[in-house]
């Protein structure tokens, strides 16, 4: 089955549960998505991504994503970006710098982030940024 397929099918079972006929526009109000990309990604013109994709997911179930090849987002990066906004931005900004420089470090030394050199690089680097991590 494609995702397409996967769609409409999705769209016919919610149909079903309605008290009248529906249609592509109603069906996008309820995935809170825009209908015009709604009948695009369900004739295959485009595909979603991205917040949308993730809302077609949170209604319809996350079986959307192995149908389009893509691998399952990650919840607890979900629930980080979730709250990350509620930082103020002069820590927003650190914090990113410390993620993003432990990632390239661990990733140019190829090394297994939950090794013990892993760990260390982690904790050096969110310490230099000045977080305090204790294990």
């Amino acid at each position: 089955m494609t995702y397409q397929e996967w769609l409409d099918q999705k769209y016919k079972e919610w149909e079903r549960t309605q008290a009248a006929r529906q249609t592509y526009y109603n069906f996008a109000h309820f995935l809170n998505v825009n209908h015009t990309d709604l009948t695009q990604w369900i004739s295959g013109t485009t595909r979603p991504a991205g917040d949308d994709l993730v809302r077609i997911a949170g209604k319809l179930g996350d079986e959307i994503y192995d149908l389009m090849g893509l691998a399952h987002p990650n919840p607890q990066f979900q629930r980080m970006e979730a709250a990350f906004n509620y930082l103020p931005t002069a820590l927003r900004q650190r914090l990113t710098s410390a993620v993003l420089e432990i990632a390239q470090r661990v990733s140019s030394q190829k090394l297994d982030p939950e090794s013990a050199e892993g760990k260390r690089i982690a904790m050096k680097i969110l310490n230099k940024w000045g977080f305090r991590i204790t294990e």
